[in-house]
């Protein structure tokens, strides 16, 4: 039996006996470690778990702070954008409104009067509204004068240059100084009473452009605080739909118990004061929050609702925390409750497994410890070893994973939240991700294209060069951007502003395409309509002058490559055109504009263009590849002078107008648009001198008439300012009585020394539109002469001032009040001569007028009898006073039986109507006497005196009156 259980002892056993000795201990080591390691992790497991617990409630305090701590560093980040948004939106609304202005002014600027485009921009402005309705435009004169304030329309034609706010700043010098700079913009900040609060001034920051043909400033401003609030409201909306966990939120109160934002109060009841919350459990809990609030903030903890829609109430840890900045108080909490049950859970399950596994590890690991323990040794040197190099590269990776894992997180917030569409493909370009915004662009959502290419949004309109150049671009520079046409879910096509990039690893393979856009069909119509607006005539739908300046720019780039060799410029003005407006109104001059546009187009090919430049001014351009454009040109202006003069039919009226036609050639006439306008209008000019209703072509000696026209228009734009007119008095005598009953005004020019007629300087101020300020000065001047004489003592019964057509509208009424409040001259001393033409102009406006005028006393005489229509129905009709025979009639004075007949039978009409009768233009004994035995009342001419200055007419009233 020994020998059986004898050991052999020797060199090769000892080391193995020594072996399997220290196997045995290893393995009973190994067992008494692990029945004493089961034993003392069942009795500390409570422990165990309750410091989990509190490490896991530890690490939910850190993500509320966390949590909160974003939500205050977004709260910074949009409080200081108030005043960089709020310079951005009214630039944006002022850019705009400056636009329009400047499409009204240069499309109506030569057909209406400075003051008539001042109102149509005031009309187009006023109801102008933004910023939720609050925001309007303004318009002041860099004098300071209010020009349009829709909210205070009483202050408008008032100056506001004296304006100050609270801090002592001059509001409207700030705004004029806000334009003062090569710019001729800037933004003004001061200080200003906001709209229901007129106790209380607030920063308001405000935008101003100069706009130079008015000496205007147009501007719009808001005050910063109402930009703050729409940040507010914008921060509100973002922060209320964070979510973080299963029941995470954020709660927003602030500082007076106002309840802004919680999940459980229907938005449509907020803010409501805590203290007015239905439900006891709600007021509370925001009692405990304010309370933790007015201490400065933290932790605090109280019974509330476990999710939304639930109704179990739990004990809630909050972190508060104020926001000083906008007056809010934030709170995020969780539920330690909840972290407490699936500890406790997990603690019951672990004793349990302990109980149930720990004797059967304990007996499998006796069966195969001895065996484990050499490997477990020799794998554990050489798992300990590749272990500490691993954990050293987990190291470096773990920061690497937790640098992506962060900017991952913002990239997907950006992704979301972005205005504009994101759509991500494969390197094969199916489409793996799109945002919130592409399905609202588009319409599709993102099961509809995922996995199919954007090939499905073609609009078919590009061409497949198109599309190669696109993978040209992106191959090459790996981004390609532009505008493309696409196709939304419901069919309709529209334009977007289109980006995509290239992103591809470390190694230069693609991994994806990236492709940003927005929808611009807003845009583009809004550009579409300015820019018809400033290249087109709103009346007739021709080119104006803007877009005729390009296409001949155009031309002359053709030309200059040798595409054509010569083209020419057909300047095109209706004569008498302004007849029309005075006699017929507006309304029938801009129904003969549009007829003469239709013929003008209809005349012309396709590759010609026909432009209305202003007024009654057409420019043809005629382009072609032939040499005989001059050729071309008369015979297309012999056609237009017979196709314009055909009659223009509309209801009654039977009009016929003519044109004249002046033609400039390209190179030989100019070779460059304001060159060739220039010498196409001398001819033109040319053409009207010799008789109007033909062509002429342009020659150099046009240019030197054309340009003293120029010059002496210059002139009498300025010659009011320059004190060169001068009032001349032609005495007028009573034939009763034989003494001076009046005076005529008459308005004389001396320019450089030298005397310019009336019949030269009068039709050039008709037709440049200078009359009217000249006929208010000669109005103005005449009365204050009258009332000084007056002042002196001397009689002077009647001044008597003639009135052109053009000043006879609905203001003239007004003019002439003013006249005679400031000087103090009488009304019932001045006399009104009118013309047929301005009477007739419009029937039911001038009775009113003359109705107004016989009302102040004023005396209304008709000038030139017989000249115009002389209808006897209007003497009837009209409140007149007084006819003066025109001296056509007087020259044949008694030798002529037909100038005797028609004056005989105007006084004898003038008798039996009760008008006085005042002939002009007596030179002889002979018309004197014709006309005292005919019984004229009154006589003027160069038989008795000359127009003469003022100071003359005052010795020769003082003097004898007897006229024997």
């Amino acid at each position: 039996m020994f020998n059986i259980i004898s050991l052999r002892i020797d060199a090769r056993s000892i080391p193995r006996y020594q072996t399997w000795g220290m196997m045995a201990i290893i393995s009973l080591l190994l067992i008494t470690i692990f029945i004493f390691f089961i034993s003392r992790q069942y009795l500390a497991d409570d422990k165990r778990i309750a410091s989990l617990y509190q490490e896991t409630l530890d690490e939910q305090k850190s993500r509320l702070k966390a949590e909160l701590g974003s939500a205050q560093d977004y709260i910074r980040f949009m409080s200081q954008q108030a005043d960089v948004v709020l310079k951005d939106d009214v630039k944006a609304e002022v850019d705009q409104a400056y636009s329009v202005m400047n499409a009204i002014y240069q499309s109506t600027k030569g057909q209406h009067s400075d003051q008539d485009i001042k109102q149509l921009i005031n009309d187009a402005l006023r109801d102008v509204r933004f910023f939720n309705g609050r925001g309007y435009l303004f318009i002041d004169d860099m004098q300071g004068k209010c020009i349009l304030l829709p909210t205070a329309p009483q202050f408008e034609g008032q100056s506001l240059w004296d304006n100050q706010d609270d801090s002592g700043r001059y509001i409207m010098r700030s705004l004029v100084d806000a334009v003062k700079n090569p710019a001729a913009a800037g933004y003004s900040r001061y200080r200003w009473y906001p709209p229901g609060n007129a106790t209380e001034m607030k920063d308001k920051i405000t935008y101003v452009r100069y706009f130079e043909p008015f000496d205007w400033i147009i501007g719009a401003g808001d005050y910063v605080f109402q930009a703050e609030n729409d940040l507010k409201k914008a921060t509100l909306a973002r922060l209320s739909s964070q979510r973080f966990g299963q029941y995470g939120y954020i709660s927003i109160l602030d500082q007076e118990g106002n309840v802004l934002f919680t999940p459980q109060t229907s938005a449509k009841q907020l803010p409501i004061h805590y203290s007015l919350l239905p439900d006891i459990h709600e007021r509370r809990a925001v009692e405990s929050i304010m309370a933790t609030a007015m201490e400065g903030g933290g932790f605090t903890e109280y019974d509330w609702f476990v999710s939304d829609s639930s109704e179990h109430i739990s004990s809630k840890l909050s972190l508060v925390e104020v926001v000083p900045l906008w007056g809010w108080v934030l709170v995020a909490g969780v539920y330690p409750e909840e972290i407490q049950e699936v500890f406790l859970r997990e603690r019951d399950n672990q004793q349990q497994n302990l109980k149930d596994d720990g004797w059967r590890l304990l007996l499998a690991l006796a069966g195969v410890g001895v065996f484990m323990m050499l490997i477990v040794w020799v794998y554990g040197q050489w798992l300990k070893r590749l272990f500490l190099n691993y954990q050293a590269d987990i190291d470096v990776k773990q920061e690497q994973i937790e640098g992506d894992a962060q900017a991952l997180k913002i990239a997907s917030r950006v992704f979301d939240t972005a205005h504009e569409a994101i759509m991500v493909t494969d390197p094969s370009t199916k489409i793996v991700a799109v945002n919130h915004a592409f399905t609202v662009i588009t319409g599709y959502q993102l099961a509809e294209v995922l996995g199919k290419t954007p090939r499905m949004l073609s609009s078919g309109r590009h061409s497949s060069e198109f599309y190669h150049d696109i993978w040209s671009s992106l191959a090459t520079s790996d981004q390609w951007c532009g505008e493309i046409w696409n196709r939304k879910k419901s069919g309709k096509s529209f334009p977007e502003q289109l980006s995509i990039s290239v992103s591809k690893d470390a190694a230069g393979k693609i991994v994806n395409y990236i492709a940003t856009f927005s929808d611009v069909t807003d845009k583009k119509h809004a550009e579409e309509q300015l820019r018809y607006l400033a290249e087109y005539d709103d009346l007739t739908g021709l080119p104006n002058r803007h877009l005729l300046i390009d296409r001949v720019n155009q031309t002359i780039a053709r030309a200059k490559r040798n595409e054509l060799r010569c083209f020419s410029l057909m300047f095109i003005d209706l004569d008498r055109f302004k007849n029309i407006n005075d006699s017929l109104g507006h309304g029938i001059g801009d129904m003969v504009l549009q007829e003469v546009a239709q013929r003008l187009e209809g005349a012309v090919r396709e590759i010609d263009t026909v432009s209305r430049i202003g007024g009654d001014e057409f420019v043809i351009l005629i382009s072609g590849k032939r040499d005989d454009s001059s050729i071309s040109a008369a015979n297309l202006a012999q056609r237009l002078l017979k196709l314009v003069s055909e009659p223009i039919q509309d209801d009654a009226l039977d009009l016929i107008v003519t044109p004249s036609i002046g033609i400039a050639s390209y190179p030989a006439d100019g070779q460059d648009f304001a060159t060739l306008l220039k010498n196409a209008d001398a001819a033109l000019y040319f053409a009207k001198s010799q008789g109007r209703n033909n062509y002429k072509f342009y020659n150099r000696k046009m240019n030197e008439k054309a340009a003293a026209r120029l010059i002496m228009e210059n002139a009498l734009r300025q010659a009011i300012e320059k004190g060169e007119f001068e009032l001349y008095y032609q005495p007028q005598y009573c034939l009763v009585n034989k003494t001076i009953s009046g005076c005529e005004v008459l308005l004389r020019w001396f320019h450089d020394d030298k005397f310019i007629p009336p019949d030269v300087f009068i039709p050039l101020a008709e037709e440049t539109g200078l009359i009217p300020s000249i006929g208010q000065w000669v109005l103005e001047q005449g009365c204050h002469q009258g009332a000084q004489w007056i002042s002196k003592g001397i009689n002077i019964p009647t001044v008597a001032i003639n009135v052109s057509a053009f000043q006879f509208q609905h203001e003239f009424y007004r003019m002439v009040d003013n006249a005679l409040r400031k000087t103090g001259f009488p009304a019932n001393r001045l006399e009104l001569e009118v013309t047929e033409s301005a009477l007739m102009a419009d029937a039911v406006r001038t009775q009113r007028l003359l109705t107004a005028f016989k009302k102040s006393g004023i005396k209304i005489s008709l000038d030139d009898f017989g000249t115009g229509y002389s209808s006897l129905a209007y003497l009837k009709k009209f409140s007149l006073d007084k006819l003066k025979i025109d001296r056509a009639f007087i020259d044949g004075l008694p030798d002529d039986k037909d100038d005797m007949a028609i004056t005989a039978s105007i006084l004898d009409v003038a008798k039996h109507l009760g008008l006085e009768t005042i002939a002009e233009g007596v030179e002889t004994q002979e018309q004197l006497d014709f006309l005292e035995a005919y019984g004229c009342d009154n006589v003027q001419g160069y038989y008795f005196s000359k127009p003469i200055p003022a100071s003359e007419f005052e010795l020769l009233i003082n003097a004898s009156n007897d006229i024997r």
